[in-house]
């Protein structure tokens, strides 16, 4: 492989990451729009409730008859959220918002309901409530339309990288490094993918496209599926091989993880002994190596 190829296939890698960033920085704008939807949803309705109430359009008892109907749809929403934050273990903070936008939703709805016991009817602060509670629906639905474009950015470029599953992780300059003490391994895999609640390691490749997955590919996918179970204490059942567009699954068996464990004391004791030698004779490879100009047995 020529400089060139190396270089072009290093430009290849940038883009994809940053494209990976981008999904993951859209989604997770999408999110939070949607977050801001859901409070200035709720303020909106209270303050329409109440500026409804002291219009006095209506007699007590209706009035509170449909503020009892609307506040039990809203706290059951508010339950839905609970519940749909609480299965996202993953999503720690997302969680924590939308635990708190649920808990501000009844709390909010409650004092509603007591405050029209406790104000009397006045028209003009009602029209002034009518025209905030308005003012907050305008600022939910471009908040909602921030969110539209923001989830349209990142499926556009989902579709253009065939990437499917969430993205728990995106390994370039500045990224965590993967560490694990246990097998004595560090690690950046290009990405992480969280697929039917399963972590996958993704490793891509640029340039020729090999006939079929290299030995070595697969052996640096299953270290990658080592390195993430370990370090993110989740199952790894298999990892990810790209070339291009086309895709290779590799199952992390126990007999893949064995052999990648060897491998691994194999590399400590041949450290340990300073007994390393090339083991090819391949000039083309050597050329491409990356540590060629360190290398006492390089070829040319």
């Amino acid at each position: 492989m020529t400089s060139e190829a190396l270089k072009k296939g290093d430009q290849e890698h940038e883009t994809f990451s940053r494209d990976l960033n981008l999904i993951v920085k859209r989604e997770t704008e999408a999110r939070n729009w949607e977050m801001v939807v859901l409070v200035f949803s709720v303020i909106a309705t209270i303050l329409g409730l109440v500026g409804l109430s002291l219009m006095g359009l209506a007699s007590s008892g209706e009035i509170s008859a449909v503020l009892s109907i609307i506040s039990i749809v809203w706290i059951g929403a508010a339950l839905f959220f609970l519940y749909r934050s609480a299965s996202h273990k993953d999503e720690r903070r997302s969680a924590k918002y939308e635990r708190g936008v649920a808990v501000a939703a009844i709390i909010a709805m409650v004092v509603a309901l007591n405050s029209v016991t406790l104000l009397h009817q006045d028209f003009t602060l009602a029209i002034v409530l009518e025209v905030a509670a308005l003012v907050w629906l305008i600022g939910a639905s471009l908040a909602l339309q921030n969110s539209f474009n923001s989830s349209r950015e990142a499926s556009k470029k989902r579709q253009a990288q065939t990437i499917e599953g969430d993205i728990k992780y995106v390994g370039v300059n500045g990224s965590r490094l993967l560490r694990s003490a246990k097998y004595g391994l560090n690690g950046r895999p290009d990405y992480i993918l969280e697929l039917n609640g399963e972590l996958v390691p993704v490793e891509i490749k640029t340039g020729r496209r090999p006939k079929g997955p290299l030995f070595s590919h697969i052996i640096q996918v299953a270290a990658y599926c080592l390195l993430v179970s370990d370090v993110m204490a989740r199952n790894v059942s298999h990892g990810l091989l790209r070339y291009g567009d086309e895709e290779h699954e590799v199952e992390f068996n126990e007999d893949l993880r064995d052999l990648v464990i060897s491998k691994l004391d194999e590399m400590r004791e041949r450290k340990r002994s300073g007994n390393v030698h090339r083991n090819h004779n391949r000039p083309g490879k050597c050329r491409s190596c990356s540590r060629r100009e360190m290398c006492p047995e390089r070829l040319d």
